[in-house]
């Protein structure tokens, strides 16, 4: 047996005695983390395989995104999820934002993106609303940049083809290099990827051999927006994997109380007769029908009434008395109701579904009872966190590469170039604004941003952001709409403007400007 322990006796030992104690000493485990020893006798708590991300993701994706493309499809919560996220993440378009030097490459890309999609998918903020749903139920998607020479509808000649998940083969063996249909330089950085020529699933004529053949594209020309949950993941996660079950059982739970409710609602009458008496038994039992004759006969060959036919009870039209005959007692068919336990069943399930994907219950169901404006905007500020990081993660992997060949292939085919002492490469990467949140008081919302900008907490550029514009565009307006007014003298020339000033946006010559200063100089006191 072990000895016992003491720190008191380790104090009035010396050292030599205090190092021999602790040699001897078998101290215990720290339980911290030692979960084998506390759950050893629990086989149902689930444990990890300690399998790499990315080579689970490679055996199990196919599974994981048919299933997700089903829900997506036919359920109405997964559907609703990711409609939910669209509105919310792309709505009207994701726009981007550059300085004011330039206002006519923001022109130019919104005349390019009435038909930068390929395929006639249209325009370029139908182009990300695609990308998001196929990132959602797929877990990803890909965006292959398209030259267009020669094509008249496009100011630039760039469009985007969208290709879903199932385009990039998971398994290439054809190419040594390539892993889940990208081919790898010694740093880890994708050279580039092999799609199918044709979507695997197609049916009809193509021809099995057809369904395999792939194409090679440069990862110079390919954007790969993707759920990536876990470092080494090079294939995305779709967004309801973790809403796959429980989505499953709602459905399921809801087709019940369905059918309940329709077996309800279609009413069965039974007529229930009391049961024959011994004597009429057993002349039932010895009469028989004769098919030649037609008629019924006992044992002994005498001809007997037939026996007596069953009772029926016709349904009863409105305002009519049914007459049940003697000793007749009816019933009716009532299936066992779902009760009170519907509602907070549905609720505890979508509760389950709203975690796993992200978003907020109230958002998802789209019933905001039982709570204030007050719960409501706390509610509405954490979606609108997530909505932000989706946007951070799509802008990065999406809207940024595209807009950066848009704007050196406009630059290429001179349609447009950079304004004097700038170069193509300040215009790249761009701040993206997507489409607010909206205020629940609008008043209030107004009230607090002046009080923000007053109190030097924000700009009024940061206020013009949160609401999904551009500052340089709202600035620009502004500016324009005044010039009009006062040209139309609707407006007085701001008392702040100088002679450069009013030359630079009103384009009034001295003469013109000495004429308005002298109308409008105060008059001179007596």
């Amino acid at each position: 047996m072990t000895e016992q322990f003491s720190t008191k006796g380790m104090i009035r030992m010396s050292a030599p005695e205090a190092r021999v104690a602790v040699a001897k000493h078998e101290f215990q485990a720290r339980m911290d983390y030692d979960f084998a020893r506390a759950t050893g006798d629990r086989t149902d708590i689930p444990q990890s395989s300690g399998e790499a991300i990315a080579s689970l993701l490679d055996r199990k994706r196919g599974d994981i995104v048919r299933m997700s493309r089903h829900a997506a499809r036919m359920e109405t919560l997964a559907g609703r999820a990711i409609q939910v996220l669209d509105d919310y993440v792309v709505g009207t378009g994701i726009r981007p934002s550059i300085p004011d030097e330039d206002n006519g490459l923001i022109d130019l890309w919104e005349r390019w993106g009435v038909n930068a999609g390929a395929e006639g998918v249209g325009s370029i903020y139908k182009v990300q609303s695609f990308a998001l749903k196929e990132r959602s139920a797929g877990g990803e998607a890909f965006g292959v940049l398209r030259y267009r020479a020669g094509r008249d509808d496009l100011v630039v000649p760039l469009q985007v083809q969208l290709f879903p998940t199932e385009m990039l083969p998971s398994e290439t063996s054809f190419l040594p290099t390539s892993t889940r249909g990208m081919v790898l330089d010694k740093y880890g950085d994708v050279r580039s990827y092999h799609f199918f020529k044709n979507h695997p699933g197609s049916k009809g004529e193509l021809l099995a051999s057809a369904r395999s053949e792939t194409f090679r594209q440069g990862a110079e020309t390919v954007v790969h927006t993707l759920i990536r949950n876990e470092v080494g993941a090079r294939r995305g996660e779709p967004l309801l994997t973790r809403a796959l079950l429980k989505i499953h059982d709602l459905e399921k739970f809801l087709d019940a109380d369905l059918l309940r409710k329709i077996l309800n609602a279609n009413i069965a009458y039974w007529l229930e007769m009391p049961d024959l008496t011994e004597d009429e038994k057993e002349v039932l039992a010895d009469t028989f029908y004769d098919p030649e004759s037609g008629k019924y006969y006992n044992s002994e060959g005498a001809e007997v009434p037939p026996p007596p036919s069953a009772e029926t009870l016709n349904a009863p039209k409105a305002g009519t008395v049914a007459k049940v005959p003697r000793g007749g007692k009816i019933t009716t068919s009532a299936p066992a109701d779902s009760g009170n336990t519907f509602d907070p069943f549905v609720r505890q399930i979508g509760m389950h579904i709203a975690a796993a994907v992200g978003v907020p219950l109230q958002f998802l169901l789209g019933d905001m009872s039982g709570i204030n404006d007050r719960l409501y905007k706390a509610v509405s500020l954490q979606f609108e966190r997530s909505v932000k990081t989706i946007r951070r993660d799509m802008n990065a992997e999406f809207n940024n590469p595209i807009w950066n060949a848009f704007v050196r292939l406009a630059y290429a085919e001179g349609k447009w170039t950079p304004p004097t002492g700038k170069t193509v490469e300040d215009f790249l990467n761009p701040a993206w604004i997507g489409q607010p949140f909206p205020n629940l008081h609008r008043a209030q919302e107004v009230s607090s941003w002046r009080e923000e900008v007053d109190s030097q907490f924000a700009t009024t550029s940061d206020i013009i952001r949160r609401q999904g514009d551009d500052p340089e565009r709202v600035r620009r307006e502004k500016l324009d709409d005044l010039k009009r007014d006062i040209e139309a003298g609707l407006a007085p020339v701001p008392a702040h403007w100088t002679d450069a000033t009013i030359k630079k946006h009103l384009g009034w010559a001295d003469d013109e400007i000495a004429s308005y200063r002298a109308l409008n100089a105060p008059a001179a006191s007596a």
